[in-house]
This record gives C-alpha cells, structure tokens and sequence, in this order.
C-alpha cells in the first residue's frame, strides 16, 4: 500500500487543525486529529460510519467546539465556535445532508437570510431578488427568486443552500455528502457548479462515502478511522483500494456479483407474486419473486418504484392487482398486516420514517416484539435489552451501549440497527429501499454479506435502488420501471449499467423505433 503523505500544514492553509479532540462523556468520537486543507482546493474526508467526520465537520462550521486543541481558518484561531462566527468572521459554511431551508418562503429570502439588504425589520425586497437572481446565475440555476422554495427539486434545493453561503461570502465550503438524495444526471450538475466555485477560488471540503466522485473530484483525501486521523494523499498517488484499506484497517474483499454465485431454486410456487398490481405512482405489475432470490429494482424518481414497495407493505393503499405469498392470497390494508405475514419494509428516508429518534438502540431494535418479551402485561425490561444487545452484536451495530440514543449513532449504524429490527421478526419476504444510502464501504459490504446470508436460508428480497452498481451487485434480476410501469427484467449475468438505463429512459424505445 502507498505510505501516506506526510500531514504537516501547507504554507497556505484554508483550514489547520491540531490535536483535536472531542469527549461525549466516555466517547472518544475524536482523537488527537491534526490535518489541514490547501486554500482553493477540494480535499475529500472519509472514512466509515461512525469514524468521526460528522463530529469534525460540525467543529468545523462551528455547531460544536472540541475538547481539546485548534482550528486555525487562514492563520486566524478560531476563539468562538458558534456557526454566526464561523460564517461572518471566518468565512466557512456547512451545506448539510439534511438540508435547512424554509419551505414556504421564496428563494431569495432563504439565499439572503441573515444578510437581508436594508433595515432588518425592513428589508429592501427588490435588491434582495436582485442579489439572489445575481448568485442563482452564478450557479446556473435557473429559477425564479420570487418562488418558494417548495417547488423545487433536490439538486435545486441544495444550489440554494449553496448561494446562501456565498451570500455571507463564504471562502470555505464544507459539502456533506452532496450527491446522496441526488439522482446521476443531478449530480453531474452539482459537480459542474463545484468545479466553477473551485475555479473562482473558493476552498471546498467534501464528505462522501462514494469513492468514483471523491477521485474525480478531489486534490487531497483524509482519512479517518475510529476518531483519529490514519491517512493523507494527493489523489493522484493513491487507489480507491488503498483508500478503502485505510477506511477500515484492513483490506476490504472484492463483493462478488450475485451472477457469480449459483441461481436460486426456483421452486413452483414464488414467494411474492403479483399480478396486475397497481398503486400510487404505478400500475399493472406483474412480477415474481422466488424463495431466495434478490430482485433488484431500477428506474429514475418518478418510475414508481419507491411507491412499489410501499404498496406491497400497505403503507400506501393499492387501487388494483393480486398479492400472493407462498402460494396464498395476501392482501395488506396496513403495514400490520405485512408484519404479521413476516414481511418487512426497511424506507429509503431512514430519518424521517425508518428510526424513532427519541428513543434508545435498544427500543428501536426490539419494538416489533415487545409482546414477546411481556408477563402479565409488563415488559420484560432484561430480556428486552439481552435481545437488543444480540441483534446489535450480530450485525456489528457500533454503540457503547444498546441504552444509547438512536440519533447518537453514524447513518450507517441507525441503518444497522433498523436492520435488526426488522430481522426480529424472521422475514420470509425483505423489502429495501435505497438499504446502502449514506452507508459507507465496510458497512456496505457487511449489508451485502447478510443479504448472501438471508437468501441462502430462503429469504427472498426485494431491493429498490438509485445506484445501478449497487443494483448491479446485489441482484439476481432487475426490474425496470418507467412511469409506473415494467418496461423490462434483466437477468444479472445479462446486466449492464447502460442496459438498464436505456430501459429506464426509453432510449431502448426509440433505438427500436428508429
């Protein structure tokens, strides 16, 4: 493996940190960090869930202060970490995962928020859509500063958060994993307006677990692992399988393809079938998924497949079509009837609807169950928690205690513990939507080890994805939707990234018609 580059600060620094350290009681989420960002560069940061790049990123943009040592911004030692400071005096803004933006203002008021022309409790609204029409342009976005921010999709959403920055004149931008709500075509807009802010002189630090863009994108890469700093590279001498070894300490198996492994038996009755299904968004599916089997999922936002598993989980009511499990009609008004059938539904927004964020590890993970785990109508409080503490060791879910908090754990790790839930039940029939979003390498390779290890025992899977070579890997079929409805299933061996999407797009329609 290529030795790492030295980390001493380069004369010119956006950013130096030294000797960082955060404590959250008996965590150790940073340890004794020092690493530095050339100005005017992009510099990449990653390492797994749970390695400490949320923490830095939020010290960083001034959401919290270290423990112990410093953050110097263009030679300036940050006294103050609050983010007014680090934005007016310091210049450096956070473009969060979560965006936070006011849905029912207009554009320009969320752009100039907080740098208003004018008297505060009067703001000079035409210069304000003037400005913001101004830094939109600069962008390439165009849309209309007067309009609310509602109507606009994510990659515009994002472009807004971004002109914001530049309104306070932002000179460092720190952009946490931009591209993981943002569809291929979506992304390559951003990573054009990346590279003209790169151009203009402005410094970007850029969080992302997806290795292609951070070497396409990225001058230097950091590496973190288990809070502490384990690698620097200019880009251009080191390999994503290095990076990867750093990631996780250890060389990280190639994932083999499921058209590598031996088919599934397909027996005479499917473990799902559909007939005629229709729903939200969808209409007149036929499919069949066999015992065993991975069934992977493609199509763009707006092809249905989202809304496909929702339906077949009763989370959104079908208007038509037969379900069937094993051969016996399934009918499903509500999530509960699935449940009791041992159908589980892992959602694509693990925030907003997978984890119950004011509850600990160990709720989230045992909630479906707890009538197990009950003697004369009162919970079992030990059984529960040794129940937890099993589920969370059998997927590696790292936590100091299953007590902790859910919102306290890395994405990858909340992804890990609703995938223990939802194992709780023993699933005959798994739907996933988007089940590696925001998931980094090691966890994503044990996620696709338990979806070998499920299918072996006779699971059947049922996998919706934006990220084809995800799809690509994991599947035995895909299934391909477009407006609503299946244009095409591609055998894996068969499958190719530009197959799919010519079926997603109806290229392969036009081809035919030519």
């Amino acid at each position: 493996m290529t030795s790492p580059a030295t980390i001493d600060a380069p004369t010119t620094a956006a950013i130096a940190v030294t000797g960082l350290s955060k404590h959250f009681g008996a965590v150790r989420a940073l340890q004794d960090v020092t690493l530095s960002v050339p100005a005017g560069s992009l510099t990449a940061v990653m390492g797994e869930n749970g390695a400490g790049k949320s923490t830095l990123m939020k010290i960083l943009a001034g959401l919290d202060s270290p423990t112990t040592g410093t953050v110097q911004v263009a030679g300036e030692q940050v006294r103050r970490f609050d983010p007014a400071t680090l934005l007016s005096r310091h210049r450096v803004a956070l473009v969060p995962q979560e965006l936070a933006l006011a849905q029912d203002r207009t554009v320009a008021e969320n752009i100039m928020l907080g740098a208003e022309p004018g008297s505060r409790p009067f703001p000079d609204r035409r210069r304000m859509d003037q400005r913001a029409g101004e830094l939109l342009d600069r962008l390439g976005l165009a849309v209309d500063p007067r309009g609310t921010v509602r109507h606009l999709d994510a990659a515009s959403q994002q472009l807004v958060v971004i002109a914001r920055s530049l309104a306070r004149e932002a000179r460092l931008v720190i952009l946490d994993e931009p591209t993981s709500i943002l569809s291929p075509a979506e992304s390559e807009r951003l990573f054009g307006v990346i590279r003209a802010l790169q151009a203009d002189g402005v410094t970007l630090l850029y969080v992302s677990h997806r290795m292609p863009e951070v070497f396409a994108l990225s001058q230097h890469i950091h590496v973190l692992r288990d809070g502490r700093h384990v690698g620097y590279w200019p880009t251009d001498e080191v390999t994503p399988d290095e990076v990867v070894a750093a990631m996780v300490g250890r060389e990280l198996a190639a994932e083999s393809r499921r058209a590598d492994r031996p088919a599934p038996t397909a027996g005479t009755v499917p473990r799902l079938r559909m007939r005629g299904v229709s729903g939200t968004g969808f209409t007149g599916i036929d499919l069949d998924v066999a015992p065993g089997e991975v069934l992977g999922v493609a199509g763009l936002p707006d092809s249905g497949r989202v809304e496909l598993l929702r339906g077949i989980f009763g989370a959104d009511p079908l208007s038509g079509g037969e379900l069937s499990l094993d051969g016996e009609r399934f009918t499903t008004r509500a999530p509960r009837d699935a449940i009791r059938a041992r159908v589980a539904y892992l959602p694509g927004e693990r925030r907003q609807q997978g984890i119950l964020p004011t509850m600990s590890v160990a709720d989230n993970v045992t909630i479906l169950t707890l009538g197990r785990r009950q003697r004369f109508g009162l919970l079992r409080r030990r059984a529960l928690r040794r129940d937890a503490d099993a589920r969370a060791r059998d997927l590696r879910v790292k936590t100091s205690t299953t007590a902790q908090g859910i919102t306290e754990l890395s994405g990858g790790n909340q992804q890990k513990a609703l995938l223990a839930r939802w194992l709780s039940i023993e699933p005959r029939l798994m739907l996933l939507d988007e089940p590696t979003r925001g998931v980094d390498v090691g966890a994503k390779a044990e996620i696709y080890r338990l979806f070998h290890h499920l299918t072996d025992s006779g699971v059947a899977i049922v996998v919706s994805s934006s990220d084809l070579p995800e799809l690509l890997t994991v599947s035995d079929r895909i299934a391909v939707l477009a407006a609503g409805r299946l244009v095409g299933i591609v055998p894996a061996a068969e499958a190719t990234e530009e197959k799919v999407m010519a079926l997603a797009t109806g290229a392969h329609t036009m081809k035919e018609n030519a």
